[in-house]
């Protein structure tokens, strides 16, 4: 009887126990988280009133054409360094220019630059430094104030003074604004009207807000709106002793009917002793009462249990698996999870699995879409034991990276450059926002660890184009790839040194030894006369990099014809160098192909060439993609993006039905 009560009490104690530890796990409960240098991006903003439509050219090759007042480009990229920047009216050519100025960028940093000016003022270039970085759940906004003759402007957004008396040619600091629409009114000092606007401001976008036009005059004051997908900053993935809690997602309470569900099931549990059979009856004898007892418990363990499930669910839900990275040359094959960004703006880390999984930006486009999708991962653990991508610094030029997608397609990436950057001066635009063909950007941390900032000195980043590289040969390199959009049948491509005096190993300056002068009476005890020593060799680098199509226009061929593509890269080294290797990446069809390639420059050579081809046949809906040559090593260089110009001459229907 003793044993009765005994067990009555405890299955009953153990099912209040368990409803009340799934409440306490309910109110407290979170998910456990389961060198070389970047391109400058520029854009572009006709805000002249005066200067008509212009063709925009930079160090002689135009860079985008038909540019009228108001219109604002995409980023382009330009080499970092020193670059004369032109513009000439449509049509008129260089010599033509209206606008000549010299201007510098550095890597990796985005930039607008502005036409100004009037035909009474003088017409020149403003450049401005863009922050991309995103402010996360909110929008980054920053004005422009370009109207000559406007004098200072403020500006109002839904009644609240958010820039005061700015001035011409200037622009205002970034701030912060909640997403939706938003009313902005401009009050210029010399005009009489204030000039309102009304826009939607997108969550992590950056809006950029052009003031132009003329207070008094054609075109008018005007507002031009230039909103940009904001870029997130580099995440953390070393060893911090908080990495877990840096990652945890925000709280999101059950609903109201899980949680009377469990009351209802945990006192359901634990009355249920109270009710027959538990009740002192003599009908059941102990080993049946027994039995109920150990069913009753359970009952209620299986509604804990159940509880803790669907609130764990409902905290954290899993993360949506973007397919498998497989890296073999350093032994990745890791599951990717899609990940967004922290309150602070950071890249966030994989959850499901942080120390296993990758993690994919589903901010930024997929791996394969045109544009640059990201991947990071974990170098090691707390404690600094390794993790995913605790040997991604052992890689190489050339090494191949897949991802496997969620349909099985698997898609092939090779490395074409490694760079370790300090986290806050890491291009991010270059990172996250390249869009000049389809890229893969693997990232992790590296460098020392700084326990004041819980973060590594630096981090690395792995950048990777479409397709393998071909096998590298000194002399000769050939593609055969699959075309996209158009028919490109083939890619084949071939070398040539350019015949230099300096093309020579030996130092071609005479010397006292080349004819030595016979002796009378030699004796061993003379010492040799010294000969000059040759000229120090240097580092080798490659110094720039030309590239030219043949024919350099379509616009006298049918539509619809077949037209092989000569592209012909000439390298540049700097001279009296100890000779070297140069690895590239060949790129055409608008960075929808790719190839691998190199070339070995004897000591003393300044100059080598490189061809490829493409046949494409002529569409008349669609222009010819740009190609371009990327050197990765030992140095970066890009070269400019060439493509033919001009449309091709569309074939009367009468035509094709004869």
């Amino acid at each position: 009887m003793r044993l009765r009560h005994a067990l009555t009490r405890l299955v009953r104690h153990l099912a209040l126990l368990s409803a009340m530890l799934t409440f306490l796990i309910f109110l407290g409960m979170r998910p456990l988280p389961v060198s070389a240098d970047s391109p400058s991006f520029v854009r572009i903003i006709n805000a002249s009133p005066d200067v008509g439509t212009v063709d925009i050219f930079v160090d002689g090759a135009k860079l985008v054409g038909n540019t009228t007042f108001g219109m604002v480009t995409d980023y382009l990229q330009l080499p970092q360094g020193r670059h004369k920047v032109q513009a000439a009216l449509i049509g008129r050519g260089i010599g033509a220019a209206i606008i000549s100025q010299t201007l510098s960028v550095r890597a990796g940093i985005a930039y607008t630059v502005a036409a100004l000016g009037t035909g009474a003022t003088g017409f020149s270039l403003q450049v401005f430094m863009d922050d991309n970085v995103m402010a996360s759940g909110m929008t980054k906004v920053r004005i422009y104030q370009l109207s000559p003759g406007a004098g200072f402007v403020s500006v109002t957004v839904d009644g609240h003074t958010a820039v005061k008396n700015l001035p011409y040619l200037q622009a205002s600091d970034y701030f912060r604004l909640p997403a939706g629409l938003r009313t902005f009114v401009i009050s210029a000092g010399q005009a009489s009207i204030p000039l309102m606007d009304r826009t939607t401001l997108q969550v992590n976008a950056v809006m950029n807000i052009f003031i132009v036009g003329m207070v008094k005059g054609v075109p008018s004051l005007q507002f031009l709106n230039a909103q940009v997908k904001g870029l997130p900053s580099m995440s953390r993935t070393g060893s911090d002793l908080d990495v877990l809690a840096s990652n945890q997602q925000s709280f999101i309470p059950l609903s109201l009917w899980p949680l009377v569900i469990l009351a209802l099931g945990g006192v359901s549990a634990a009355m249920l002793s109270r009710f027959r059979p538990f009740a002192r009856k003599k009908t059941l004898n102990r080993f049946q009462r027994l039995l109920w007892s150990l069913f009753a418990l359970m009952l209620a363990l299986a509604i804990s249990v159940g509880g803790l499930l669907l609130t764990a669910s409902a905290a954290s839900p899993t993360p949506s698996l973007a397919g498998h990275l497989l890296i073999p040359a350093i032994g990745v094959d890791a599951p990717i999870e899609s990940v967004g960004v922290l309150p602070n703006s950071d890249l966030a880390t994989p959850t499901q699995s942080p120390w296993n999984d990758v993690g994919w930006y589903s901010g930024g486009p997929r791996p394969g879409e045109k544009g640059s999708a990201v991947i990071n991962g974990h170098l090691d653990r707390p404690g600094g034991s390794p993790a995913v991508f605790w040997n991604l610094r052992k890689l190489h030029i050339g090494d191949v990276v897949s991802v496997v997608d969620s349909h099985g397609r698997t898609l092939q990436f090779h490395v074409i450059r490694m760079v370790f950057y300090p986290p806050q001066d890491a291009p991010v635009q270059d990172i996250f926002g390249n869009k000049a063909g389809r890229f893969l950007n693997l990232m992790t941390c590296a460098g020392d660890w700084i326990p004041t900032q819980h973060q590594t000195a630096l981090r690395l980043v792995v950048y990777t184009a479409p397709g393998t590289p071909s096998n590298a040969q000194t002399s000769q390199a050939t593609s055969t790839t699959s075309p996209s959009n158009t028919q490109t049948s083939q890619a084949t491509s071939t070398t040539s040194s350019s015949n230099t005096p300096t093309s020579q190993a030996t130092p071609t300056a005479p010397t006292p030894t080349a004819q030595p002068t016979p002796t009378a009476q030699p004796t061993p005890t003379v010492q040799p006369t010294p000969t000059p020593s040759p000229p120090p060799s240097v580092s080798f680098q490659v110094t720039g990099i030309d590239l030219s199509v043949s024919p350099a226009s379509i616009a006298n061929l049918l539509c619809g014809s077949s037209v092989t593509l000569g592209y012909t890269a000439t390298f540049h080294a700097v001279p009296n160098s100890g000779g070297g290797t140069v690895q590239f990446t060949y790129i055409w069809n608008g960075g929808l192909n790719s190839s691998s390639a190199s070339l070995t420059f004897a000591p003393g050579e300044t100059s080598k060439t490189f061809t490829f081809t493409e046949t494409i046949l002529l569409n008349p809906l669609a222009s010819i993609g740009f190609a371009q040559v990327l050197a990765s090593g030992p140095n970066t260089v890009d070269s400019p993006q060439v493509q033919p110009a001009g449309l091709c001459i569309p074939v009367p229907l009468l035509q094709h039905l004869v």
